[in-house]
């Protein structure tokens, strides 16, 4: 931010900054334990001036859980969808066979496109870091179940139980929200997965099959996040929710499975 004094522009300077230590002491003082399992999300432009960047809040995120315990981050790639099917159309229609034909199928070790956040790029490229296969919906993992986690992505539902956002779910799991809103709350999506009368759509994205790339029809849900800030709202007046900051970036604990619940009951008193 720059302010103008006459003809002079005069920055603005930074007045606070963190560092890896201020960093797990905030962690430890929200409730983050060894051995704990994280979903983390996190947004490095909101949450100011970090020593060491992304890698310095990686490394202290590793250290508050230990080995003993698995960090998570999603590494949604939506821009691999196929042209048709893209919820803001960006491409002229003549454009759609081009992009079809030289698409690159998903590589769970190099495939970034559209991946935005910086922080789980800089996760992706630290030892022991895995990747679940899902075209557009994979997450990363690190620590004592990242395997397990990472096994087995269904195509179709892709955030479903079966999926490793279920496993979160069924392993008690904590949500670590850093600098974002409950409107990108990814652990919300598992709740839609319970109602029935969701609807289904098509999706097709870019995988490679006997040593070629093929579009692959999967079946999954559109989801809807409208409501996700009412969710947010909804833990915090039953005091699930514990807060920190990190320089001013909000930051927020609470258990995935409790937030599934009260998602899940929330839809369904809508419906």
């Amino acid at each position: 931010m720059a302010a103008e004094i006459g003809r002079h522009k005069i920055e603005s300077t930074i007045d606070v900054t963190a560092s890896k230590s201020d960093i797990i002491e905030m962690l430890e003082s929200m409730g983050v334990q060894r051995g704990m399992l994280l979903l983390v999300q996190g947004d490095m432009r909101r949450l100011g001036y970090v020593c060491g960047g992304a890698q310095a809040l990686i490394e202290a995120l590793m250290e508050a859980v230990s080995y003993e315990g698995t960090i998570v981050m999603p590494a949604f790639t939506d821009s691999l969808v196929d042209p048709s099917c893209m919820r803001k159309q960006v491409l002229e229609r003549d454009c759609w066979d081009d992009v079809r034909h030289a698409a690159l199928p998903f590589d769970r070790k190099k495939t970034v496109d559209g991946l935005k956040d910086t922080l789980a790029l800089q996760f992706m490229r630290n030892e022991g870091v895995l990747r679940s296969y899902h075209p557009l919906h994979s997450f990363l993992a690190w620590g004592k179940y990242a395997k397990v986690l990472c096994d087995k992505h269904p195509l179709h539902f892709s955030l479903s139980k079966d999926s490793p956002l279920g496993r979160l779910y069924d392993m008690n799991a904590f949500v670590l929200e850093l600098g974002v809103s409950y409107r990108n709350c990814v652990v919300f999506h598992l709740a839609h997965y319970y109602d029935e009368t969701e609807p289904i759509h098509v999706v097709c994205a870019p995988i490679e099959k006997g040593q070629r790339m093929i579009w692959k029809d999967m079946l999954d849900l559109d989801f809807d996040n409208t409501a996700y800030e009412t969710l947010g709202e909804i833990m915090e007046d039953r005091n699930i929710v514990k807060e920190g900051f990190l320089n001013r970036g909000l930051c927020r604990l609470f258990s995935a499975r409790e937030a599934v619940n009260i998602a899940n009951a929330y839809f369904h008193i809508q419906k």
